[in-house]
């Protein structure tokens, strides 16, 4: 099993962070919220890198509020000087004007220091890591600093969140993408969105499957995203692992609609095919912790077809292209993104006639309380960041940044 970890914890309270944080801030400039303004495109116009949110966030509490709820059109913001930049006192970011176009650089936030309030119990992102077969993740906690003053000590934080997800999963979630990919963003807003005094930890495993066969349930993670929900309102019609999987955990809404379908070399008369019925008896390559619910669903089951279960993606695709398999199925975006990176792009097809709509949710293991309790406080977020326009900003940034890498 291939483990790594990203720790970010936002773990302040809004007394805390209008206390001392705002104040403590240097002022580069300050901006005027407008119409269609939200945190992120703030921080792009300012930063070139809208996860850098939180900056601007930090030092506006008393002005944004507690829960971070929607800016209000004609707020007046302070944009810290970028806590990237050594020289920033002596560079102050320019002023950003409402209509100007926003920059499109984008930085990793994974591999940048976090610009954290003095005083506050925040771990930086990256600070916490494990690698190799097998490790122990090492999930880093920050202690909050006692004040000279107090003669008592200051009370524990609420234990932090645990979020699971894994790699070989593009655009949606992998650590080498930026922010953790477009998945990983969405989480992450939503749960700032929900509550920015909640905090969390980020881990990426890569055994997709070992979330939902042991580390859930075992409840050594809370959540764990993205997942595709089985139809799981006609139970008579899953397979046994779909059906445990509708008992046992609990769905959030919603957070992105996929097209799953399936993909062949571009010179097979299978590219072309109009009926699910013509797949019957060839060799599909699904990669495993995928549910196998929509090739049940149109009657590609075992023993009917030769089902192939790979760690990744790719490895699919590998075998498609040396005749070991016959089509792949996947989605649209994850297979176009497992194709760019193997330099095959043009080599395969996917069918457009044989597809399903499907959704990726987060999920949580109903024997957990809290976690299903954080699912319905994401949902909330879910909410503001559409209202707020956030999620679109996310979405359309990721695959922008997809298409121009194929």
């Amino acid at each position: 099993m291939m483990t790594s970890a990203r720790a970010l914890c936002i773990g302040c309270t809004a007394t805390l962070l209008a206390g001392t944080g705002a104040q403590a801030q240097e002022a580069c400039t300050t901006y005027v919220v407008a119409a269609g303004d939200n945190l992120r495109y703030i921080a792009r116009s300012a930063y070139g890198d809208s996860d850098m949110f939180r900056v601007i966030y930090q030092a506006n509490v008393a002005t944004i509020g507690a829960k971070a709820d929607l800016i209000e059109i004609g707020a007046s913001l302070v944009i810290p000087c970028d806590p990237r930049n050594t020289e920033a006192s002596a560079a102050p970011v320019a002023a950003i004007q409402p209509g100007v176009e926003l920059a499109t650089g984008v930085i990793d936030p994974a591999k940048q220091p976090v610009e954290v309030v003095p005083d506050l119990p925040v771990v930086a992102a990256g600070q916490a890591s494990a690698t190799g077969t097998d490790a122990t993740v090492v999930e880093a906690a920050a202690e909050a600093p006692v004040a000279a003053s107090a003669p008592e000590p200051v009370a524990a934080q609420a234990a932090p969140v645990r979020m699971l997800t894994g790699n070989g999963y593009a655009p949606f979630v992998d650590e080498m993408l930026p922010g953790g990919g477009m998945f990983t963003q969405i989480v992450e807003m939503a749960i700032f969105r929900a509550d920015p005094a909640i905090p969390y930890n980020l881990t990426f495993i890569s055994d997709w499957q070992a979330h939902i066969d042991a580390l859930l349930p075992a409840q050594a993670y809370d959540l764990s995203f993205p997942w595709v929900r089985p139809d799981c309102d006609v139970p008579a019609t899953l397979s046994a692992g779909d059906l445990t999987r509708c008992e046992n955990f609990e769905f959030s809404a919603p957070y992105y609609e996929i097209v799953d379908g399936f993909f062949a070399r571009a010179d097979s008369e299978l590219v072309s095919a109009t009926n699910f019925a013509l797949f019957e008896g060839k060799r599909i390559c699904r990669p495993e912790g995928y549910t196998t619910g929509v090739l049940d669903a149109v009657g590609l089951s075992v023993p009917r077809i030769e089902l192939l279960r790979p760690l990744e993606t790719t490895d699919c695709f590998e075998a498609l292209a040396t005749g070991k398999v016959d089509l792949v199925s996947i989605d649209a975006e994850v297979g176009d993104s497992a194709i760019a990176s193997l330099g095959m792009t043009g080599d395969f097809l996917q069918n457009p006639h044989l597809t399903t709509l499907l959704s990726l949710h987060v999920i949580a293991h109903k024997s957990n309380p809290r976690a299903v309790e954080m699912i319905q406080q994401l949902d909330g977020g879910l909410v503001e960041m559409y209202e707020s326009g956030e999620w679109y900003e996310i979405v359309s940034t990721a695959l922008s940044q997809t298409n121009k890498r194929q």
